[in-house]
């Protein structure tokens, strides 16, 4: 019997990410001893003040229907806060508040390209973004970067792969998932001279603009090039920075035209954001400093503690992060020793072995690699290190 899923949906892979926290999940619901570093979500919870006022929404009764593009006190407060902090003036009409920064993304996507369009993803990449692209009819352009340029796109690179061909958008991520790259003030200004004159429009997926360590700054492309806004979806939320994950709140910042059209697209695909997690947020962007600083600072400090024991370890390499929470680790080195032929088999084979489950590499691009998420509390992260360790010793000699 014929199926009756489409080919399209046939295509479809589930994300790998969320699988595999599942099933971290999981194995600790059954009693094994398992340590996971796979969720790309702080392990604390959401401030208090941030619950509160979810509570008051439900007393009073903020629970209908809401605009498409999100409730006006919550866009009028993040085109407030992100005009001042990208220094580009935004009304609450350029704001469109969806149900997480991905289904941002999505919308954003689905805004400006056309079937058969090229999108420039930068390898490696957040997992679902060829998806994305794939599903709207779209054709991802990976540009796989490594090592040489720390995993950058440098203005060479970018000019190269102009000259092959002009794609419709670039995706870009900074800080980055899955390995931490943050972007400086002059790399990122050269690319986005780039962007204004190739005439390519910009995702900037900026979800982990809160997370930086070390002295590193995030910059918008908007901040350094304001004459892009009006080709750039900004694209943030308060899942990452105020620890609100589940919440599902997600926010792009867009001129007037790509901003209405946005909007318009999620009236018909998904219909409005969740109304009591919108005034959750709103509680967020005017009230949630100092808690963020407070997770963000803890962040700093695991950050430190991880790298300072992963940097003890043998036969690994890896570029050190300068935001999100996150190392992406070359681990190629030990595959024959493993008898492993990527990072799917070789973090299955550690999860076996030692009761340690990280995201292999292949996920996003990279197949030498593994993710280790450093959201987790430091007993958890000592006792992942120490697998990790014991794992390297026994394959490395």
């Amino acid at each position: 019997m014929a199926s009756a899923v489409s080919k399209r949906a046939s295509g479809i892979e589930l994300s790998i990410t969320l699988a595999l926290n599942t099933r971290a999940n999981e194995l600790k619901e059954r009693g094994e001893d398992v340590v996971g570093l796979t969720a790309g979500e702080p392990d604390f919870d959401t401030p208090d003040v941030i619950k509160e006022a979810a509570k008051r929404a439900i007393d009073d009764g903020k629970t209908k229907y809401t605009p498409a593009a999100g409730i006006r006190p919550l866009r009028s407060a993040v085109a407030e806060v992100y005009s001042e902090r990208l220094g580009v003036p935004y009304t609450p009409d350029e704001v469109v508040v969806s149900n997480g920064a991905k289904h941002s993304i999505f919308n954003a996507l689905y805004t400006l390209i056309d079937p058969g369009d090229e999108v420039m993803i930068l390898s490696p990449y957040w997992t679902s973004y060829p998806e994305m692209v794939t599903i709207l009819g779209g054709r991802p352009r990976i540009v796989e970067l490594d090592e040489r340029t720390d995993y950058k796109l440098t203005p060479e690179r970018f000019e190269r792969e102009l000259s092959r061909g002009r794609p419709r958008t670039l995706l870009f991520n900074s800080p980055s998932n899955p390995a931490g790259i943050v972007y400086g003030r002059e790399e990122l200004e050269s690319l986005c001279r780039i962007v204004c004159d190739s005439q390519m429009s910009l995702i900037s997926d900026e979800i982990y603009e809160y997370l930086t360590y070390d002295g590193h700054t995030h910059f918008s492309p908007v901040t350094l090039l304001p004459e892009l806004k009006e080709r750039t979806i900004v694209v943030s939320g308060v899942s990452k920075g105020f620890s609100m994950t589940g919440w599902r709140v997600g926010f792009a910042l867009a001129g007037t035209d790509i901003a209405f059209r946005s909007a318009a697209f999620q009236a018909h695909a998904t219909g409005c954001p969740n109304s009591i997690s919108q005034w959750a947020a709103l509680e967020a962007m005017t009230k949630g400093e100092e808690d963020r600083l407070r997770m963000r600072d803890a962040f700093a400090r695991r950050k430190r503690f991880f790298g300072e024991r992963l940097s003890q370890i043998p036969h690994i390499t890896y570029p050190e992060p300068g935001g999100a929470f996150y190392f992406f680790v070359n681990v190629s080195k030990l595959y024959d020793a493993c008898n492993v032929s990527g990072s799917s088999e070789f973090c299955d084979k550690l999860l076996d072995e030692q009761g340690l489950l990280l995201v292999p590499g292949s996920a996003f691009g990279c197949d030498e690699m593994v993710r280790f998420s450093f959201a987790a509390g430091e007993g958890e992260l000592q006792r992942a290190l120490d697998r990790f360790q014991a794992f390297v010793e026994r394959y490395g000699g």
